[in-house]
């Protein structure tokens, strides 16, 4: 009978209740206060923007709830928190939601009761092992939010280096950058962002929580009558499950002992006909609000779709805007997606293929491009980002009938997005086979100018010996008798045919030198017998040899071919140098390369000597033949090098020679070049 009576007594209240609402809804729907909160425009999964564009989370949820239980209608102000705060302190807002308790703030705000525990983390990267603590992070570079209350952490902290942020994303976004060496924060906001980015294994939380604080709206001190409605609309969520569902809405369900508690389902079963009836109003007036919400959004969808128009027109106009960019081109482009389908050609290269039908879309290897872009370059530049530059192909294709032999020259480019990521690639070609006829034309033609050159020079070189013998030899009938001519004469003849021999000799080693033996030597003990046989020029002119040649540096080539090429390039620096002068020779890997510099402080050369001291019979020196060097070209050519110099007129020279080096290491043993004479 109690229990009836109560029941019975419950409902009466509810009707009271229900006719009491229903009498007061018409005047709160007339006369609506409007509120503006401000919150964190980007501070998941308390306040944010959800893909949607809805300004959505957990504080936007417990203040709808306040709403309803208030009557008052809330504008939310979403901002970035510095500027929230900003916007409280001017008077733009009405109350900041989501703000943490402290000592500090509280000088300055009135706060609400509490509807949160909220605690900060130090994140730091997996791989660091020396931040535990806020005491660790002195002398570190640290970043946080502008305006959150982690800074009040850091005010012992010295020699810190601290980088406000707009937001906490863009903070984690420092660290997995390596820009900075933690971030404090939100222990839940920053969990968010890197699970939203699958980033959770590259970032650790350390220590632990550190200052749990309330956490609650906040208003200046004018407003604190605000807060008297807020606390009992607080105070009601809590006490009706609303609260509850919030909570496990965006943390999750918590598990709790499943204990049963009658006196509770007694009093829900009192009350359970009142309360269904504040349902169904609460439904309704939830519907009325529901549709506005809708009509709002209705229009912001209106709008999104005018602004999407207008940016693919603007796609469009890109778009028709790089067409006209590549056409203006003088070379082929051809641009690939990410697929190594073509997506963009320039009529250039639709001209010069000569297709009669559009090969956009189409895959490459499926197109006259393969006959002279290989794939698997192509492929190469998609899957690792690689760059193919001044390649040359020769392409036999058949046009009108007709057999053509093209040269075309080729450049392969990947495209990169903003992201690091290969988004596509860029074919670059050009037809360079008149180009390629001129070269060997103009090739042809310094031959022959060079055998001109070296018929002249054969010629005065053999012409002043034959001079010297004729003259004597004619001598000969009328001053035989002379001892003095008779001995004159055994001297000289001789050595001026020894002269002409040495001469013939060059010749030969110029134009027909000895195929190389390549062997694997090492520079510095080659160098070393080099210098050893130059040891008395050294000595004359009293030359200062500087030696830097890492012990490890090896060459494959033929060791005396090269043996000949250094000793005339060292003594061609010496006999260049005054008394006391400087010899530098230093050696270092390019590439697959050795290069062996030789650089003296001699005379130097002039630009018109520099152009032509490697043609043959060419010399600066009084008695020079003209031949050391141009022998020293062609031994570098049949040894795989090249060689080359930087020289200025007054300031000495450098001899640069590259020879490759050695293929193959052997594993786990030194290397000894061959023994060498000195």
């Amino acid at each position: 009978m109690i229990g009836g009576k109560k029941i019975g007594i419950g409902l009466m209240l509810g009707v009271i209740l229900l006719m009491t609402i229903g009498m007061t809804i018409p005047s709160e729907v007339h006369q609506e206060k409007v509120i503006r909160i401000a919150g964190d425009n980007n501070f998941p999964p308390f306040e944010y923007f959800a893909q949607t564009g809805v300004f959505s989370g957990f504080n936007v949820d417990i203040m709808n709830a306040i709403s309803i239980e208030t009557g008052m209608r809330i504008e939310f102000v979403p901002l970035p928190w510095n500027v929230a705060l900003d916007a409280l302190r001017n008077g733009h807002v009405d109350a900041v939601q989501g703000m943490k308790y402290s000592p500090a703030r509280d000088k300055l705000y009135d706060f609400s009761a509490p509807y949160f525990l909220s605690s900060q983390g130090i994140f730091v990267r997996t791989d660091n092992v020396h931040i535990f603590g806020i005491g660790d992070l002195t002398g570190r570079r640290v970043a946080f939010q502008k305006a959150d209350i982690a800074a009040d952490l850091f005010l012992e902290l010295q020699n810190t280096s601290f980088i406000e942020t707009d937001s906490q994303e863009e903070a984690v976004q420092l660290l997995l950058d390596g820009k900075v060496d933690a971030f404090v924060g939100n222990r839940i906001t920053g969990q968010y962002f890197l699970q939203k980015n699958n980033q959770q294994s590259q970032i650790k939380i350390v220590g632990d929580p550190i200052d749990p604080t309330d956490y609650g709206v906040a208003v200046l001190p004018k407003n604190v009558q605000l807060l008297t409605e807020i606390n009992k609309a607080i105070s009601k969520i809590k006490q009706n499950g609303t609260y509850d569902k919030i909570e496990r809405k965006w943390f999750g369900q918590y598990i709790r002992p499943n204990t049963p508690n009658l006196e509770r389902l007694r009093l829900y079963l009192e009350w359970g006909s009142g309360i269904g009836l504040l349902i169904v109003l609460g439904i309704l007036w939830w519907n009325r609000m529901l549709k506005k919400e809708v009509q709002r959004r209705t229009s912001q969808i209106h709008e999104i779709n005018r602004e999407l128009k207008e940016k693919m027109a603007l796609l469009e106009e890109n778009l028709q805007f790089q067409q006209q960019l590549l056409n203006s081109t003088y070379s082929f482009y051809v641009t690939l997606t990410q697929h190594s389908r073509i997506f963009l050609m320039n009529r250039k290269a639709v001209d010069f293929l000569d297709v009669d039908h559009h090969l956009t879309g189409l895959p490459l290897s499926g197109t006259i491009l393969a006959e002279f872009i290989p794939n698997n370059q192509v492929e190469d530049v998609l899957m690792q980002g690689s760059t193919y530059l001044e390649q040359e192909i020769v392409w036999e294709r058949e046009r009108d009938g007709q057999a053509q032999r093209l040269v075309i020259r080729y450049n392969i480019f990947p495209i990169i997005s903003p992201a690091k990521e290969i988004t596509g690639a860029i074919i670059n070609f050009h037809d360079v086979t008149k180009q390629k006829d001129m070269e060997k034309k103009l090739e042809s033609e310094n031959r022959l100018r060079s055998l001109g050159q070296l018929i002249l020079g054969i010629a005065h070189e053999i012409r002043n010996p034959l001079t010297s013998i004729l003259t004597y030899t004619q001598l000969l009938p009328t001053k035989f008798d002379n001892p003095k001519f008779r001995n004159f004469f055994a001297q000289q003849v001789p050595g001026e045919i020894l002269r002409l021999n040495d001469l013939v000799n060059d010749l030969l080693e110029y134009a027909r030198p000895k195929p190389p033996h390549p062997a694997r030597f090492r520079v510095a003990d080659l160098m070393e017998a080099v210098l050893a046989l130059c040891s008395q020029k050294i000595k004359e002119k009293k030359v200062q040899v500087s030696l830097s040649l890492p012990p490890h540096l090896c060459i494959e080539a033929d060791i005396n071919q090269t043996k000949q090429i250094w000793i005339n390039v060292v003594l061609n620096a010496i006999e260049s140098m005054e008394v006391q002068g400087k010899l530098n020779i230093r050696g270092y890997t390019e590439g697959q390369m050795v290069v062996v510099e030789v650089e003296d402080n001699g005379h130097g050369m002039s630009p018109e000597d520099k152009y032509r001291i490697f043609e043959p019979f060419f010399s600066t020196k009084a008695n020079g033949v003209g031949l050391g060097l141009s022998i020293t070209y062609q031994l570098v050519k049949e040894n795989g090098g090249a060689i080359d110099l930087h020289s200025q007129l007054g300031h000495g020279t450098t001899m640069i020679i590259r020879l490759p080096m050695p293929q193959q290491e052997t594993e786990g043993k030194d290397s000894y070049a061959p023994s060498v004479s000195h």
